[in-house]
């Protein structure tokens, strides 16, 4: 009788756990570079990238925040590991392959984003 009650909240702690989605440690800390990369490219100055690349990045922005916050992570984590990608390319060009890099990951990790963003991206400076 014990074992079965054993079993039976094991079963249930796991089956809550996995329905809620949690993410591991690596795929927390690449969405967080992520959107450490996304934060730089908006605020790079206009001359040196397309708006379309700093709408996307600004949209990518808000949908990255949004899941990071359902998935439980605190806005001072985000903000730490944001600022720390941020401080490393500060002043540095839009990085093409990075942002293709971080764009086939977010796809992956967050369901949906590609179509969020992408419908996002075209409400902010009304392109």
């Amino acid at each position: 009788m014990k074992f079965k009650f054993n079993l039976i909240a094991t079963l249930l702690f796991m089956g809550s756990a996995m329905a809620a989605g949690h993410i591991t440690k690596a795929q927390k800390e690449k969405t967080i570079e992520c959107l450490g990369h996304f934060s730089a490219t908006a605020v790079l100055p206009a001359e040196t990238i397309e708006v379309k690349n700093m709408e996307y990045a600004l949209a990518s922005v808000k949908v990255i925040r949004e899941y990071l916050a359902s998935e439980g992570v605190k806005d001072d984590e985000m903000n730490k590991g944001m600022n720390l990608y941020v401080d490393k390319v500060y002043g540095k060009p839009f990085n093409k392959s990075k942002n293709a890099e971080c764009n086939k990951f977010i796809y992956k990790q967050i369901k949906g984003s590609e179509e969020k963003i992408e419908k996002l991206s075209r409400t902010i400076y009304a392109g």
